[in-house]
């Protein structure tokens, strides 16, 4: 967050057209989106039941720590707080103060960092009227509970600068990584003795600590991203795992069109030692791909324990669609965009929040972090809320390709017992509806188990089209083909929750209806207390056949039509990451060769198996008495087969 007229030249220059840009690079294995793993990789479905207003304040920021806590640091009118939320508690603590600035000054852009000895460390930006800025951190040694020993480690005056350069004498934005070796470096953007309206990235670096435990810094600081005649601003570094080296990522207007996220990078060997990352630098490229909305400002970097990185922004993208006015940054909202191990080729972007769709609502200076295996959290200061502005969190589910698993033939759509959270997919981050998706099949059929939390079923009008009626819907190319269109022979099913039904194909001439005799579909729906159920099976008939590899690509659609503000508002919400309109974008779907023999027990051992055993329906714990087996993605799975064992706290996965 910065100041007034910081902000004004930031909204500027992302609003201009930048006519002469600079030779950046397009990444450094490969800029396209073909070279992205849309098939098999990740993606975040963000569910709207946990949108969650945290408290009023800025630029927030949320961390776990190694004792398993949470911590939600942020500034509050100027003065710096942090809260904790213990593992598996909804809610966060009150608020701790920090640090609180002098008489004139103010206090922002809060970061923490948990050091190898456990100590936090927390960064934060000093504004002091008219006089300058500061970069300064502030220690805890006993969890958070306490803080001392404020140092400022950079300092600019106002007055030591040129009447051309008045009002860009800023220091903003710092961020903390701790490398292998124990040396902390700070990263920070900075204007000072910049010529123009340039900026550039510096660094700070500390390789020891007193006895202790205050960290001794280096006098001079580096500086390790500089284009000239642009500016790079807000960095986020991070270390990446296995050895792969030091990345952080920037807001860069140097590509054309204003800004965008950059990612500038070093091996540990070299730690920066080679010089500044000027603009044609080989160890700089542009995160997303091309072909994907790819403005935005403020972004932020994490890697997930599997290793996929994952990048925010604020953006004005797609604000069109939802009326939004594309030049005012607080009408932005965050994207999430999935990357590789390297930070680079990031792709299959999602949006957090479903108020995001009201035209004079956004969310800016976005974080994540991820709390578990299976969850990420994406924190957004939001803007025009009707009564809490501030600081809101999100959870995003991290999915994995679906598998449907077989069952034994003979199975009925009406008799197949779906076991609680046994699907890894959810699609609900646009709507106030959740949908969650199960599938299995056999020799005869695929089934599909569509489970939507959805407090206001609604139905289009009498002559409106089957899709404006709350409902789901299925893509699949059996043929498993990547294209950058529909291909001839995909197909589409569709059912509401009033019955109401279409199924598809592709032809040469478009989306052709066909009629029941030839596709076959068969479905129940049913009303449930949260929502509704709807269950479809999908014959291995000659309109659809199985495919011989057992894989193909699909996604699916949730149909919520919603009243709001006294207006029918229908969405159409699909799979996070997908064009429908590209093949390639599509997600695999695997047919599972082998029987389950047995449902491991969810929570009490009296849970049963629902499958076909030699017994009938038997306990679970008969099984498996003495642990759990979860899927890939954290969530209890149905098969023992796939997923991770967790037993005395120790995990192994289950391929």
């Amino acid at each position: 967050m910065r100041l007034s007229y910081k902000l004004l030249l930031t909204l500027v220059l992302t609003i201009a057209q930048v006519t002469t840009p600079i030779p950046h690079r397009e990444g450094q294995g490969g800029g396209s989106a073909f070279a992205q793993d849309y098939r098999t990789g990740i993606r975040i479905g963000w569910d709207y039941r946990t949108q969650t207003f945290v408290t009023g304040g800025a630029y927030g920021r949320l961390k776990l720590l190694s004792d398993g806590r949470q911590a939600f640091v942020y500034d509050a009118g100027g003065v710096c707080k942090i809260r904790f939320r213990e593992s598996g508690v909804s809610s966060f603590q009150a608020a701790i103060t920090v640090a609180t600035p002098a008489s004139g000054s103010s206090y922002t852009n809060c970061e923490l960092l948990e050091l190898a000895d456990g100590t936090l460390l927390y960064a934060y930006n000093e504004r002091v009227n008219g006089m300058g800025m500061k970069i300064k951190v502030i220690y805890s040694f006993n969890s958070g509970r306490s803080w001392r020993n404020a140092q400022t480690l950079y300092e600019v005056q106002e007055s030591g600068f040129l009447p051309q350069n008045e009002g860009l004498y800023g220091i903003w934005e710092p961020a903390m990584i701790q490398l292998p070796s124990g040396e902390v470096q700070l990263f920070f953007a900075s204007e000072y003795k910049v010529p123009g309206n340039d900026q550039k990235i510096v660094m700070l670096r500390s390789l020891t600590a007193d006895e202790t435990g205050i960290r001794k810094w280096e006098p001079e600081a580096v500086d390790v991203c500089y284009t000239v005649g642009f500016r790079d601003g807000m960095p986020v570094p991070l270390v990446l795992q296995d050895d792969k080296g030091i990345v952080f990522a920037i807001e860069d207007d140097g590509y054309g069109g204003g800004f965008q996220p950059g990612i500038l990078y070093s091996s540990i060997a070299d730690n920066w030692s080679s010089g500044i990352r000027y603009g044609d630098s080989t160890n700089r490229w542009v995160a997303v791909v091309q072909g994907e909305p790819r403005g935005g400002g403020a972004p932020y970097i994490i890697q997930l324990k599997t290793g996929e990185t994952l990048v925010s922004t604020q953006t004005n993208a797609l604000a069109d669609t939802r009326g939004a006015p594309w030049d005012d940054m607080y009408k932005n909202r965050p994207f999430v965009y999935i990357g590789d191990a390297n930070a680079r080729n990031f792709s299959r972007y999602s949006i957090p929040f479903p108020f995001m769709d009201e035209p004079n609502q956004g969310g800016v200076w976005n974080s994540l972090c991820q709390t578990n295996d299976s969850t990420v959290v994406c924190v957004s200061e939001v803007h025009g809320h009707p009564s809490k502005n501030g600081l809101w969190t999100v959870d995003g589910h991290i999915m994995h390709p679906l598998t449907a698993h077989q069952m034994s033939d003979g199975t009925h759509l009406e008799t197949i017992t779906w076991q609680p959270l046994m699907s890894d997919i959810i699609i609900g981050s646009q709507t106030q509806a959740c949908m969650h998706v199960g599938a299995c099949w056999t020799t005869d059929s695929l089934f599909l188990h569509f489970v939507v939390d959805d407090q206001d079923i609604r139905s289009g009008s009498a002559d409106a089209p089957v899709w404006d009626t709350d409902g789901v819907e299925f893509y699949c190319d059996v043929q498993n083909r990547s294209t950058d269109n529909v291909p001839t022979g995909a197909l589409k099913y569709l059912v509401n929750v009033d019955g109401g039904t279409l199924v598809s194909r592709m032809t040469a001439s478009g989306w052709t209806d066909v009629n029941a005799e030839t596709h076959q579909m068969r479905y129940t729906t049913t009303r449930t207390e949260d929502g509704y159920i709807i269950d479809i099976a999908l014959p291995w008939s000659t309109f659809m056949r199985m495919p011989r590899s057992k894989k193909f690509v699909a996604y699916f659609k949730l149909h919520n039509n919603d009243l709001h503000q006294g207006k029918e508002c229908i969405h159409h919400e699909v799979l996070s990451g997908t064009d429908e309109g590209r093949t390639r974008t599509w997600w695999q779907f695997t047919l599972d060769d082998q029987l389950p023999t047995a449902i491991t027990a969810i929570s009490a051992p009296s849970v049963t198996v629902p499958y076909d055993s030699p017994s009938g329906s038997v306990p679970a714990s008969s099984y498996f008495p003495s642990g759990l087996f979860y899927s890939l993605s954290g969530l209890p799975t149905p098969s023992p087969r796939r997923g991770i064992f967790i037993h005395a706290g120790k995990k192994t996965v289950l391929r």
